[in-house]
């Protein structure tokens, strides 16, 4: 007889992640060259980022909120057991909690683990950078990491 957990898939705390997400705001011309060097970089054996597009930067903004970004720090810095326990630590409201990470996760911006019946929340990258052209495409860059 076959043991289930000999057969199981890999949790994904064990997937491999690129250790950097590049979240950045450009116009779907510049994402596309982007996606391209990155692409051949790695053919080429190279690290690449995890690459994560917004066409417009005030959903950029929309997304990553003072609140969300502090909730990502907390899971990033010290990843806790469940969301209520992310939810205390943060002095939050559970199901406000619960929308933000799983908003996040849907961007691909957090994960989760199953912990018992709870949803463990983690960052599995080690840098997570943003870059958005502040002059639409005028060839000036400013970055920030969270």
């Amino acid at each position: 007889m076959i043991d289930p957990e000999d057969t199981a898939a890999p949790g994904p705390e064990s997937a491999e992640y690129p250790s950097k997400l590049l979240i950045t705001a450009d116009s779907q011309e510049a994402a596309t060259e982007r996606e391209i060097a990155l692409a051949a970089r790695f053919e080429a054996g190279e690290q690449v980022p995890h690459l994560l597009n917004f066409g417009n930067p005030e959903d950029l903004r929309k997304l990553l909120t003072q609140r969300r970004v502090e909730l990502l720090r907390s899971v990033k810095n010290d990843p806790p057991e469940s969301i209520r326990k992310l939810a205390d630590r943060l002095g939050r409201n559970p199901s406000d909690v619960t929308a933000d990470v799983n908003l996040l996760a849907d961007y691909g911006i957090v994960y989760f683990r199953e912990e018992g019946r709870a949803k463990a929340p983690f960052v599995p990258y080690d840098e997570v950078t943003i870059e958005v052209d502040m002059l639409s495409g005028a060839g000036s860059r400013s970055s920030a990491s969270a």
